[in-house]
């Protein structure tokens, strides 16, 4: 039997939840289709929230840690230490975070379906009905669809909008609780173990996040950046509790990112800062501008939820200039040499942190 939606959502991660979330309390009815079999399975991100993804979304104190500072080392490990007055960061177990946001979604009205993989629309005959799109396999039909459904997402590729094509390779293992790291994100600017972007180490919640993101043609080498750290840490014999990866998107917001009945959100979009490579404020924020753009198109004839989306997206063109510069400039050789001074790496380190706070 076929169900009939006003949208059906491609994805239960972050943007997808908070998309539902919002169209649901807007009184539309929505289906979130995930191909994962629970909430918080086969986690691929660090999970770390900005300061504005937690005033948009916040989490139950169980599941968050606060971290008020910022350490960021060069390969011979000097460090400048960074902090912004009331600006945090909160590092979060994912997992559970998940679980919360899935419940969350559902008590708004939305449905959410687990081991339910996209498998496409239907043939270019049949793949709208007189109640909109119809999913393949699924039983479901939608007046709108949304793809929230990665990096790699399956939405656009059906649809033949753009996909993201320049991404990082993350790699995360998470420790015992270790009492080395105080409240402080540490992260590691080392061309030779994270070449195109940083190695991290997280105090978590109930564990200790290490963690490399590298070009995607490049091999993250976890023992290697674990020994060159182990000083620093003593992590060498501690308990590995848990082993993840994915990928990250850099591109930028995606030029096509929309058809006639059909939006991108979130990774799949490319909603991803392309210097810092953080998503979840951007995942939240357009999830929820999506929820209202959308409910806003199909009841009121409002402009296209897609059009909504790029005009309120930031471009970021210094952020893309400074990931030219890290990817082809020797910065961590730059400040062990004293190329750079210690005042402009503190000044620009500064930004990339807390280029939010002004």
């Amino acid at each position: 039997m076929t169900a009939n939606y006003d949208i059906a959502v491609i994805g239960a991660g972050f943007a997808g939840l908070a998309c539902a979330r919002r169209a649901a309390q807007r009184g539309l009815s929505v289906v979130v289709l995930e191909r994962k079999t629970e909430p918080g399975e086969r986690i691929h991100t660090t999970g770390i929230l900005v300061r504005e993804a937690w005033e948009e979304w916040a989490a139950p104190s169980a599941l968050v840690r606060r971290i008020n500072r910022v350490r960021v080392y060069t390969p011979s490990h000097r460090f400048v230490e960074l902090n912004g007055d009331r600006y945090f960061f909160m590092a979060t177990d994912t997992a559970r975070l998940m679980r919360h946001l899935v419940d969350e979604t559902r008590r708004s009205g939305a449905e959410v379906r687990f081991g339910e993989r996209f498998r496409g629309v239907g043939s270019p005959g049949d793949r709208r009905t007189e109640n909109g799109l119809s999913l393949k396999d699924s039983g479901v039909d939608c007046r709108f669809l949304v793809g929230a459904d990665g990096a790699r997402s399956r939405v656009a590729e059906s649809f033949g909008l753009d996909c993201n094509r320049r991404l990082l390779k993350g790699v995360e293992w998470e420790f015992e609780p270790l009492s080395t790291t105080g409240d402080c994100l540490h992260c590691f600017i080392d061309s030779k173990y994270a070449p195109g972007y940083i190695g991290w180490v997280v105090p978590g919640v109930a564990a200790t996040q290490v963690g490399l993101a590298v070009h995607r043609h490049r091999r993250a080498d976890m023992p290697g950046f674990i020994r060159r750290i182990d000083s620093l840490f003593g992590l060498s014999g501690k308990r590995v509790l848990e082993k993840r990866g994915g990928v990250i998107p850099i591109g930028g917001l995606l030029r096509n990112i929309h058809g006639e009945d059909v939006v991108l959100i979130g990774d799949s979009a490319g909603m991803v800062s392309p210097l810092t490579a953080g998503g979840i404020h951007n995942a939240y924020r357009f999830g929820r501008l999506a929820g209202d753009a959308i409910t806003d198109y199909l009841e009121r004839g409002g402009p296209h939820p897609g059009e909504v989306i790029r005009g309120a997206y930031a471009r970021g063109r210094w952020k893309h200039a400074a990931r030219w510069s890290y990817d082809h400039l020797p910065v961590g050789r730059a400040l062990d040499t004293g190329l750079v001074t210690w005042g402009t790496f503190r000044r620009l380190a500064g930004a990339v942190f807390f280029d939010r706070m002004g």
